[in-house]
């Protein structure tokens, strides 16, 4: 993980805050920590992070409620990835979470295992090639492997024109029909669950968004690389994708 990524912790156990921390700091060392729901969302109005855990059971803001508001504004912190973190291990607590905005969900005591999965998936270490898209594109269906096939076929398919079109308005400063096009492909990135692919296009709409081509320029090169193997991997990740669908 870049030394620059910043992740937010917001817990009011003093104990829960400092383990998590320790437990992160093998990967980066740019840790916020919020006491409270309160001091967490006003840091969320103010800074951009990479990476939220919110505890759901907090003062003056609960987890929920700060996931709501995060959801619903158009903040820097909007599509920011956020797990919620909870002692409660039922299924039914995390289709809760997962409904309300949050995008993981890491249960306590926290395993070293876990959270380096959630790392990993969030903040973009290289993606597991092939089985790493089948995974997350059949954990989003619910293993449903004829589904997964036919969206990952649609992506593969629409993938090269969009890139078009989007290298064609960076070049003719168009920046908002660039960020029209990649604006409808990260929301197929997150519904895919593609965590690295997720966050370079978010960087390149932030950049987008603010009139920055020059950073757009870079960040599109990272999604053109990122692309380029995925295209270029097409047989691999549909095998893997029925593999892992008849192993489940």
């Amino acid at each position: 993980m870049a030394a620059d990524r910043e992740i937010l912790i917001a817990d009011d156990n003093e104990t829960n805050l400092w383990l998590l921390r320790e437990q992160l700091s093998q990967w980066t060392q740019s840790v916020v920590l919020a006491s409270d729901g309160r001091d967490a969302w006003n840091l969320l109005e103010r800074r951009r992070f990479d990476l939220i855990f919110l505890d759901m059971n907090m003062p003056f803001l609960s987890g929920f409620d700060l996931i709501g508001r995060l959801r619903s504004n158009s903040g820097p912190n909007c599509r920011t990835p956020a797990v919620a973190v909870t002692a409660h291990a039922q299924d039914s607590q995390r289709v809760q979470a997962l409904a309300a905005g949050f995008n993981d969900y890491l249960v306590k005591p926290i395993r070293l295992a876990r959270l380096q999965e959630i790392v990993s998936r969030w903040h973009l270490q290289p993606a597991g090639g092939a089985e790493y898209y089948a995974q997350q594109l059949l954990r989003k269906t619910q293993e449903n492997r004829q589904l997964s096939h036919n969206l990952m076929g649609k992506l593969f398919a629409e993938l090269p024109a969009q890139l078009a079109d989007i290298e064609r308005h960076i070049g003719d400063l168009a920046s908002r029909q660039a960020w029209e096009v990649v604006h409808k492909l990260h929301g197929t990135f997150c519904f895919f669950d593609f965590g690295d692919c997720l966050a370079v296009t978010e960087k390149l709409e932030q950049a987008l968004l603010t009139n920055q081509l020059e950073q757009a320029g870079l960040h599109f090169g990272t999604l053109k690389q990122k692309s380029a193997w995925l295209l270029d991997n097409q047989a691999a990740v549909l095998q893997s994708l029925a593999t892992k669908a008849m192993d489940g």
